[in-house]
């Protein structure tokens, strides 16, 4: 489990976001297509936080068009070290990767969103990371698993001054139709496709390998920063980016519940619709408007009417048909017909 501290769940530290923008713009995406993402002006804080829905939101926006051109593992071309901040030298001042791994674990919210993880599991056959994310059922996460599969491998090679093999690779996503940048880039054609969580098994001669920096002392220094570091960071984060953080969440586990949220926020049910009157909307409005956007991403899928109907909380796909009529005024079959030029 993460060390977390009181960071609130759904914010992010800047890193990871600056990486991914600086691919996109290094690819020749057009970023004026983020102009209303929460936050990103705030990017150049170390000790901010950014909402987690931005990060997807920029996934959202940019996620095809990367993957034209070399899928998640593209933003780690552009890593160097110190841009991960001192999660990156938690691997360089350990022991072993093994210890890395507990501590980049323990100490991930300086990273990433404090409800996610990076467990690793040891046993005879080696090390096995897992990464655990926020977002594992948004339909784009088959990238973003490859993007954290990258990160645990680059972290590692950090680490250990070279590239490593991996003995195997998961990753959560159906398999391409070509994937050799995958294998190429993760150095194993041992890759399995459709897992639950996607994650790097090391070998346990890689993984027992003294590390050539290790320093405990260092180690220790760097580990209380990171502690330090999450303590005294702040969220760039409303109160109602809060709230709307938390219906997407739940939109992916179903029907969003107003109790379960107002729980999540440490608020009565009562409170929550109170301070929702005091914004000028409702939870109707905000629950509308959360199940279209994630309409929105569903139907660009292969998931039948009957699946995105239950996966946003509507009792049938009638309610869902007339939903989308009431949205665009056309079915699904007509939303998902390919557009024609004129």
């Amino acid at each position: 489990m993460s060390a977390s501290g009181r960071v609130p769940a759904g914010t992010v530290p800047p890193h990871v976001t600056r990486l991914l923008l600086r691919a996109g713009q290094a690819a020749g995406l057009d970023r004026n297509r983020l102009a209303k993402v929460a936050g990103l002006a705030s990017l150049d804080d170390e000790a901010v936080r950014l909402p987690s829905a931005s990060l997807v939101r920029i996934w959202e926006e940019w996620a095809a068009r990367l993957r034209d051109l070399g899928g998640g593992s593209l933003p780690w071309r552009l890593w160097r070290p110190g841009s991960l901040g001192v999660w990156d030298y938690l691997f360089t001042s350990a022991d072993t990767l093994t210890e890395a791994f507990e501590h980049a674990d323990r100490h991930a919210a300086v990273v990433t969103d404090p409800s996610e993880s990076f467990t690793p599991v040891h046993d005879a056959a080696g090390l096995t990371v897992t990464f655990h994310g926020r977002f594992a059922s948004h339909p784009i996460f088959p990238i973003i698993a490859e993007f954290a599969v990258s990160m645990i491998l680059t972290a590692a090679a950090s680490g250990a001054g070279r590239p490593l093999t991996p003995l195997r690779v998961t990753l959560t996503g159906p398999a391409p139709r070509r994937h050799g940048h995958l294998a190429e880039t993760y150095g194993t054609r041992n890759i399995a496709f459709g897992a639950e969580t996607p994650s790097v098994t090391f070998s346990a001669a890689d993984t027992n390998r003294p590390l050539p920096r290790a320093d405990p002392v260092l180690a220790a220094i760097l580990r209380d920063h990171a502690r330090t570091r999450v303590a005294t960071s702040r969220a760039v984060l409303s109160w109602l980016d809060r709230f709307r953080g938390e219906v997407e969440l739940s939109l992916t586990h179903g029907a969003p519940d107003l109790t379960h949220i107002a729980h999540r926020l440490g608020m009565s049910p009562r409170t929550v619709q109170r301070r929702l009157h005091e914004k000028g909307t409702t939870w109707r409005t905000e629950l509308e408007c959360a199940r279209r956007r994630r309409v929105e991403q569903l139907l660009a899928t292969s998931l039948t009417v009957e699946s995105i109907a239950t996966r946003t909380g509507y009792t049938d796909p009638r309610s869902l048909r007339r939903a989308l009529h009431r949205w665009y005024g056309q079915g699904p079959a007509e939303l998902r017909r390919p557009r024609t030029s004129p």
